[in-house]
Protein backbone atom coordinates (compact mmCIF):
# COMPACT_ATOMS: atom_id res chain seq x y z
CA UNK A 1 0.00 0.00 0.00
CA UNK A 2 0.95 3.31 -0.37
CA UNK A 3 2.45 5.45 2.43
CA UNK A 4 -0.11 8.55 1.63
CA UNK A 5 -2.79 6.33 1.76
CA UNK A 6 -2.11 5.62 5.62
CA UNK A 7 -3.91 9.33 5.86
CA UNK A 8 -6.72 8.03 4.95
CA UNK A 9 -6.92 5.07 7.20
CA UNK A 10 -5.57 7.42 10.68
CA UNK A 11 -8.58 9.21 9.41
CA UNK A 12 -11.10 6.53 9.38
CA UNK A 13 -9.11 5.49 12.94
CA UNK A 14 -9.79 8.86 14.57
CA UNK A 15 -13.33 8.86 13.50
CA UNK A 16 -14.50 5.61 14.21
CA UNK A 17 -12.38 6.36 17.73
CA UNK A 18 -14.58 9.58 17.86
CA UNK A 19 -18.20 7.42 17.04
CA UNK A 20 -17.10 5.24 19.86
CA UNK A 21 -16.18 8.01 22.28
CA UNK A 22 -19.61 9.78 21.75
CA UNK A 23 -21.37 6.39 22.13
CA UNK A 24 -19.93 6.22 25.59
CA UNK A 25 -20.06 9.82 26.94
CA UNK A 26 -23.77 10.15 26.27
CA UNK A 27 -24.06 7.28 27.73
CA UNK A 28 -22.12 8.24 30.92
CA UNK A 29 -23.52 11.86 30.92
CA UNK A 30 -27.13 9.82 31.13
CA UNK A 31 -26.06 7.40 33.55
CA UNK A 32 -24.55 10.07 35.99
CA UNK A 33 -27.63 12.60 35.63
CA UNK A 34 -30.21 10.00 36.37
CA UNK A 35 -28.21 6.77 38.54
CA UNK A 36 -25.58 9.35 40.41
CA UNK A 37 -27.58 12.75 40.49
CA UNK A 38 -31.00 11.32 40.63
CA UNK A 39 -32.18 14.09 38.05
CA UNK A 40 -33.84 14.61 34.97
CA UNK A 41 -32.70 14.89 31.22
CA UNK A 42 -32.52 18.46 30.59
CA UNK A 43 -32.52 20.58 27.55
CA UNK A 44 -28.96 21.34 27.40
CA UNK A 45 -28.20 17.39 28.30
CA UNK A 46 -30.36 16.35 24.53
CA UNK A 47 -28.38 19.56 22.70
CA UNK A 48 -24.96 18.23 23.72
CA UNK A 49 -25.79 14.93 22.27
CA UNK A 50 -26.57 16.25 19.42
CA UNK A 51 -23.82 18.50 18.82
CA UNK A 52 -21.81 15.45 19.88
CA UNK A 53 -23.99 13.31 17.08
CA UNK A 54 -23.64 16.01 14.22
CA UNK A 55 -20.31 15.99 14.70
CA UNK A 56 -19.56 11.93 14.03
CA UNK A 57 -21.99 12.12 11.35
CA UNK A 58 -19.87 15.20 9.55
CA UNK A 59 -16.66 13.69 10.17
CA UNK A 60 -17.92 10.34 8.54
CA UNK A 61 -19.85 11.92 5.66
CA UNK A 62 -16.57 14.03 5.21
CA UNK A 63 -14.67 10.89 4.62
CA UNK A 64 -17.43 8.85 3.00
CA UNK A 65 -17.18 11.81 0.23
CA UNK A 66 -13.57 12.15 -0.27
CA UNK A 67 -13.12 7.99 -0.53
CA UNK A 68 -16.14 7.45 -2.69
CA UNK A 69 -17.77 10.18 -4.65
CA UNK A 70 -15.43 12.69 -5.52
CA UNK A 71 -15.24 12.63 -8.80
CA UNK A 72 -11.29 13.26 -10.33
CA UNK A 73 -10.65 16.27 -12.44
CA UNK A 74 -8.45 14.78 -15.44
CA UNK A 75 -7.27 17.75 -16.49
CA UNK A 76 -5.96 18.58 -12.88
CA UNK A 77 -2.32 18.18 -13.05
CA UNK A 78 -1.91 18.10 -9.27
CA UNK A 79 -4.92 15.36 -8.59
CA UNK A 80 -3.89 13.03 -11.58
CA UNK A 81 -0.98 12.06 -14.08
CA UNK A 82 -2.00 10.93 -17.18
CA UNK A 83 -0.04 8.99 -19.35
CA UNK A 84 -0.53 7.78 -22.95
CA UNK A 85 0.60 4.38 -25.05
CA UNK A 86 0.31 4.12 -28.56
CA UNK A 87 0.22 0.72 -30.29
CA UNK A 88 -0.37 -0.30 -34.46
CA UNK A 89 -3.13 -2.23 -34.39
CA UNK A 90 -3.29 -5.37 -37.03
CA UNK A 91 -5.44 -5.51 -40.17
CA UNK A 92 -8.15 -8.25 -40.14
CA UNK A 93 -9.49 -10.21 -43.22
CA UNK A 94 -13.54 -10.68 -43.64
CA UNK A 95 -14.62 -13.55 -45.74
CA UNK A 96 -14.92 -11.56 -49.22
CA UNK A 97 -11.60 -9.85 -48.67
CA UNK A 98 -12.41 -6.70 -47.06
CA UNK A 99 -9.81 -5.24 -44.81
CA UNK A 100 -11.07 -3.93 -41.16
CA UNK A 101 -9.29 -2.62 -37.93
CA UNK A 102 -12.43 -2.60 -35.57
CA UNK A 103 -14.69 -5.55 -35.05
CA UNK A 104 -18.16 -4.20 -33.66
CA UNK A 105 -19.80 -7.48 -32.19
CA UNK A 106 -23.18 -6.96 -32.26
CA UNK A 107 -24.38 -10.22 -30.64
CA UNK A 108 -22.68 -9.02 -27.32
CA UNK A 109 -23.42 -5.35 -27.38
CA UNK A 110 -26.89 -3.87 -26.05
CA UNK A 111 -28.89 -0.50 -26.75
CA UNK A 112 -26.78 1.49 -24.17
CA UNK A 113 -23.43 -0.33 -25.00
CA UNK A 114 -21.37 -1.75 -27.60
CA UNK A 115 -18.16 -4.39 -27.19
CA UNK A 116 -15.29 -3.51 -29.82
CA UNK A 117 -12.39 -6.03 -30.67
CA UNK A 118 -9.13 -5.20 -32.34
CA UNK A 119 -5.77 -6.97 -33.10
CA UNK A 120 -2.36 -6.60 -31.72
CA UNK A 121 0.62 -8.59 -32.23
CA UNK A 122 -1.74 -11.08 -32.74
CA UNK A 123 -3.64 -10.79 -29.97
CA UNK A 124 -7.48 -10.09 -29.64
CA UNK A 125 -8.40 -7.44 -27.57
CA UNK A 126 -12.08 -6.87 -26.23
CA UNK A 127 -13.38 -3.03 -24.77
CA UNK A 128 -16.70 -1.69 -24.03
CA UNK A 129 -17.81 1.31 -25.85
CA UNK A 130 -17.97 2.81 -22.06
CA UNK A 131 -14.28 2.70 -21.86
CA UNK A 132 -13.50 3.26 -25.48
CA UNK A 133 -14.70 5.51 -28.65
CA UNK A 134 -13.42 4.66 -32.89
CA UNK A 135 -11.76 8.01 -34.04
CA UNK A 136 -12.09 8.30 -37.87
CA UNK A 137 -9.05 9.18 -39.12
CA UNK A 138 -10.68 11.17 -42.47
CA UNK A 139 -12.24 13.36 -39.59
CA UNK A 140 -9.90 15.72 -37.04
CA UNK A 141 -9.32 14.14 -33.87
CA UNK A 142 -11.86 14.47 -31.11
CA UNK A 143 -13.00 12.09 -28.19
CA UNK A 144 -16.08 13.66 -27.10
CA UNK A 145 -17.19 13.40 -23.23
CA UNK A 146 -13.74 12.50 -22.03
CA UNK A 147 -12.02 16.47 -21.12
CA UNK A 148 -8.22 15.25 -21.46
CA UNK A 149 -5.60 17.17 -22.85
CA UNK A 150 -4.83 14.99 -25.74
CA UNK A 151 -0.85 15.28 -27.47
CA UNK A 152 -2.22 16.42 -31.01
CA UNK A 153 0.94 16.81 -32.58
CA UNK A 154 1.84 13.73 -31.18
CA UNK A 155 -1.10 11.63 -32.59
CA UNK A 156 -0.57 13.89 -35.92
CA UNK A 157 2.78 12.00 -36.19
CA UNK A 158 1.51 9.11 -35.12
CA UNK A 159 -1.63 8.71 -37.79
CA UNK A 160 1.43 9.31 -40.56
CA UNK A 161 4.02 6.79 -38.92
CA UNK A 162 0.77 4.02 -38.42
CA UNK A 163 -1.36 5.12 -41.41
CA UNK A 164 -3.90 5.98 -39.08
CA UNK A 165 -4.27 2.42 -37.46
CA UNK A 166 -3.39 2.04 -33.67
CA UNK A 167 -4.73 2.68 -30.74
CA UNK A 168 -4.31 5.18 -27.96
CA UNK A 169 -4.76 4.37 -24.91
CA UNK A 170 -4.87 6.64 -21.84
CA UNK A 171 -4.21 5.86 -18.64
CA UNK A 172 -4.84 8.83 -14.85
CA UNK A 173 -3.26 7.82 -12.00
CA UNK A 174 -3.83 9.73 -8.87
CA UNK A 175 -0.87 11.57 -7.43
CA UNK A 176 0.92 10.93 -4.51
CA UNK A 177 -0.47 13.59 -2.24
CA UNK A 178 -2.44 14.36 1.16
CA UNK A 179 -6.24 14.73 -0.39
CA UNK A 180 -5.81 11.69 -2.87
CA UNK A 181 -4.72 9.84 0.35
CA UNK A 182 -7.25 10.88 2.75
CA UNK A 183 -9.20 9.29 -0.14
CA UNK A 184 -7.49 6.03 0.34
CA UNK A 185 -6.61 6.05 -3.38
CA UNK A 186 -2.85 7.62 -3.98
CA UNK A 187 -0.81 6.16 -6.47
CA UNK A 188 -4.46 3.84 -7.87
CA UNK A 189 -5.50 4.62 -11.25
CA UNK A 190 -8.21 6.54 -11.92
CA UNK A 191 -9.53 5.70 -15.47
CA UNK A 192 -8.23 3.92 -18.70
CA UNK A 193 -9.58 5.24 -21.63
CA UNK A 194 -8.78 3.97 -25.48
CA UNK A 195 -8.99 6.13 -28.50
CA UNK A 196 -9.60 3.19 -31.67
CA UNK A 197 -8.27 4.98 -34.86
CA UNK A 198 -8.96 3.53 -37.67
CA UNK A 199 -8.36 5.30 -41.69
CA UNK A 200 -11.97 5.81 -42.08
CA UNK A 201 -15.47 4.05 -41.37
CA UNK A 202 -15.08 1.35 -43.58
CA UNK A 203 -12.30 -0.15 -42.17
CA UNK A 204 -14.98 -1.49 -39.32
CA UNK A 205 -16.54 -4.55 -39.37
CA UNK A 206 -19.86 -4.50 -37.94
CA UNK A 207 -20.71 -8.22 -37.07
CA UNK A 208 -24.87 -8.70 -37.17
Amino acid sequence: MNSWNFVGIIAWVIVIALLIFVVFNIRNRHLKILVVKKGKITWTTVLTDLLEIVVVILAVSGLLYTSLFTKVDLTDKSEVAVSYKYDPMIVQTTNDGQGYYVKINKKESSSSNEVYQYWLNNSTYTVSSRDATISDGSLPFTVSGLHLDWPLKKIKKLDAKYQYAYVITAQAKYKDNFKNGLGLRANRYAMEYRVLRVPARSFINVEK
